[in-house]
């Protein structure tokens, strides 16, 4: 039956592996007929009407001066009609899910999500990302055994519109047809279930003895404690001594370039296959497609239209973009998107560079909300999470989770950055892991360099070790544990930091 199956995927999925070559001979135009096909669905919609998208259809280069760059809030006003009851305001198709993000330092935000959005954007990216995997390895059989879901909550209903509300993640598990979730571990239920750590628990049970898990997938920080728990109940050494037919871990959500050598010690295969997807409650947005690279290709054609502003400009209030063709190659955007779920020119709050543009291919290098200029070092989350890995690398430790913000200026004392760090392996001498921290952060940052150079303006960072599973139970305490919430690298203010170091136990 499975043999039969995976013919069957394997013919239907030719036609995303032709749609992704489109990616690399043709990507400006798929990227036109995606604003144009957004623009023609819903030009009868409020939002369409109130910004003629009518006659943008035929003049899509007028588009960035007739549409205002909105976020969130200035998203809220349609959103709260739509949550009311009212039809046709973002989209034309009506809403089927209510999907919730917090981001990483946020409050709630709720985006209504047409089924066909959820088809268009999140399901297409999926199935190019598998289409990306078997470009890497034509003999891989992704249903030659069962797959592992591990879904954000199901939240129940949403009180004022009627609508099923949920993480994205849950709320595409929930959508996988009846027919496919016989090949999928555990049921739609428990993998969309609300109680993360009760989740894990059961999961670790039911999957610790099936016979085969071919993919598996999410935010590397929250399956790690899964495969911990997996194995004390199988009693094996590795992954692969539970499921020696393991192909692909597919992630996203974090760097994953601090957890590599785990996940490598976990399913250490030759030819085991790591994909990075970069997804999210918005849209489905890039995943990798060459292994020997780590940057991922952008996706054109999930129903997302992009443009971006540099950095630098967005910072002094800019809102001028460039469209895709516009784009430079090392310069550092925040992404605008215009997406098929009726966001409209909406920052997203990635900071991303791309590596190269034929084709498209970038990296996630921080978030806006994520970065410390308090010295004006202006120090990026890519810059620290590169720097902690060479530390860890030179000292032999591992990092489960971190935090820095910085410890402002006082009159007897200079300026400072604070970490705050989980080891998952404790380097052997502390001192030498502050060195080789404070060396590889100057070579990251000619800034910080600078401002550090025989302490002028700022002395070496300052550390403080938190306790084996601290951030985790710091989570489930603000009610953020598990689904895609995640511990934020790099804070610009002292909140989150006097918070943790409230809660830590008083010295003796």
């Amino acid at each position: 039956m499975l043999s039969i199956v995976n013919t069957l995927f394997k013919t239907y999925l030719g036609r995303y592996r032709r749609e992704l070559q489109a990616h690399y001979e043709r990507p400006l135009e798929l990227q036109e007929e995606v604003l144009r096909q957004i623009l023609r669905t819903n030009r009868y919609t409020a939002f369409g009407q109130e910004h003629d998208f009518e006659r943008l259809i035929t003049e899509p280069e007028r588009f960035a001066t007739t549409v205002p760059v909105r976020n969130y809030e200035q998203h809220r006003p349609y959103i709260d009609r739509i949550l009311a009851g009212e039809e046709r305001v973002l989209t034309h198709d009506p809403p089927a899910w209510i999907a919730t993000t917090s981001g990483t330092t946020g409050a709630v935000k709720f985006l209504p999500i047409p089924q066909s959005a959820v088809g268009a954007i999140h399901l297409k990216g999926s199935w190019l990302s598998l289409a990306a995997l078997y470009e890497k390895n034509e003999e891989l059989e992704v249903f030659s055994h069962k797959n592992l879901l591990i879904g954000g909550a199901y939240q129940g209903i949403h009180e004022a519109s009627g609508l099923p509300k949920a993480d994205i993640s849950a709320a595409i598990i929930l959508s996988i047809p009846r027919i496919m979730r016989p090949l999928y571990i555990p049921d739609v239920q428990l993998a969309t279930a609300p109680n993360y750590e009760e989740k894990i628990e059961k999961i670790a049970h039911q999957v610790a003895f099936e016979p085969g898990i071919t993919i598996l997938g999410g935010v590397p920080t929250w399956n790690l404690p899964l495969y911990r728990r997996i194995l004390e109940i199988h009693g094996g050494d590795t992954m692969l001594d539970v499921w020696p037919d393991a192909a692909v871990f597919k992630h996203g959500g974090v760097n994953f370039a601090p957890y590599r050598a785990q996940f490598e010690r976990l399913f250490p295969k030759p030819g085991f296959i790591f994909q990075e997807i970069y997804n999210a409650t918005e849209g489905f947005f890039a995943v990798q497609d060459r292994d020997d690279l780590r940057t991922m290709l952008l996706l054109l054609t999930t129903g997302i239209y992009y443009e971006f502003i540099p950095w630098d400009d967005y910072q002094q209030g800019s809102q001028e973009a460039v469209s895709l063709q516009g784009v430079r190659v090392d310069e550092i955007y925040v992404m605008l998107i215009t997406t098929a779920a009726g966001l409209y020119r909406y920052p997203m709050g990635d900071l991303i560079r791309f590596t190269e543009v034929d084709p498209y291919r970038l990296v996630i290098v921080g978030r806006t909300q994520e970065f410390i200029n308090a010295f004006g070092e202006d120090l990026l989350r890519s810059e620290a999470e590169g720097a902690l890995l060479e530390a860890c690398t030179s000292t032999g430790a591992s990092v489960r989770e971190f935090t820095v913000a910085p410890q402002y200026i006082e009159v007897d004392r200079k300026g400072r950055h604070h970490w705050l760090i989980e080891f998952e392996r404790e380097p052997s001498d502390l001192e030498r892991f502050n060195r080789a921290l404070d060396e590889a952060l100057q070579r990251h940052n000619g800034n910080y360099r600078t401002k550090r150079s025989n302490d002028f303006a700022i002395n070496r960072h300052a550390l403080t070790v938190l306790p084996d599973g601290f951030f985790r139970q710091w989570l489930a305490d603000r009610g953020k544990l598990g689904g895609q919430h995640k511990v934020p690298r790099l804070v610009n203010h002292r909140g989150v930091v006097e918070d943790i170091l409230s809660r830590l136990p008083a010295q003796e």
